[in-house]
């Protein structure tokens, strides 16, 4: 998947929405993709950059905030996935020992704008998949919580874990791999301590068992060993 995102460099906190590419740019980078077999995701805090890419053709939206309805239509005639990827800047408010009260504001502020455009979306019947932009160490062990946010903008517990599995699946365009508990599928599974489709929490804190390609990695019925 080619990543359209920021043409410099910008401090994590600054959330600017300054778009850096123009429309004629975004079209060429997804054509070439396109022409080779490639997705094209655009990495797009503001709602400019986020109009053009979708008009351009761009496979998936991240991040962006104040999406207007025009843009929204349109994602939902090409099937544009958005990935708003809400939580990451939870985390940052949370975790970054740089961050000043500024910072934090800015942050929820941004959060709040995130969480808007996404109810906004769910409404016009947008496709989502979960994303979340998490760093090196950002968001390790805590990336399901984006799950938590998108019961929050509007939808059911299964319609949030269709963006984690099925749609996921559908926006990498490995929809005949991942995403189902299917023959000739990938074993990726987890089971839970509770019912996810009434409680999405469980999904995030509840998670008692994981395979990984039919391999078990976590089980934590079974006792652990000492060394």
């Amino acid at each position: 998947m080619l990543r359209v995102g920021h043409a410099r460099k910008i401090r994590v906190l600054e959330l600017t929405g300054f778009q850096t590419f123009t429309y004629e740019e975004l079209k060429a980078a997804v054509d070439a993709a396109h022409i080779l077999g490639k997705k094209v995701a655009v990495h797009s805090y503001g709602p400019g950059g986020a109009r053009d890419a979708t008009h351009a053709g761009a496979d998936t939206i991240e991040h962006a905030v104040d999406m207007d309805d025009a843009t929204l239509a349109e994602m939902v005639k090409r099937g544009t996935f958005y990935v708003p990827t809400i939580d990451h800047n939870r985390w940052y408010r949370d975790n970054l020992k740089t961050a000043t009260p500024e910072d934090k504001d800015r942050l929820n502020d941004f959060i709040n704008r995130n969480l808007e455009t996404a109810k906004r979306a769910v409404k016009a019947g947008v496709k989502f998949a979960m994303g979340s932009d998490g760093g090196a160490t950002a968001l390790l062990g805590e990336t399901t919580q984006e799950l938590a946010w998108f019961v929050k903008a509007g939808m059911t517990p299964d319609q949030a874990l269709a963006t984690a599995t099925t749609n996921g699946a559908a926006m990498l365009g490995k929809e005949n791999e991942l995403g189902k508990l299917a023959p000739g599928y990938l074993a990726d599974i987890v089971a839970v301590d509770g019912d996810p489709t009434k409680d999405i929490n469980v999904v995030i804190h509840n998670v008692q068992w994981v395979m990984k390609g039919g391999v078990v990695l976590v089980d934590k019925a079974q006792p652990k060993r000492s060394n």
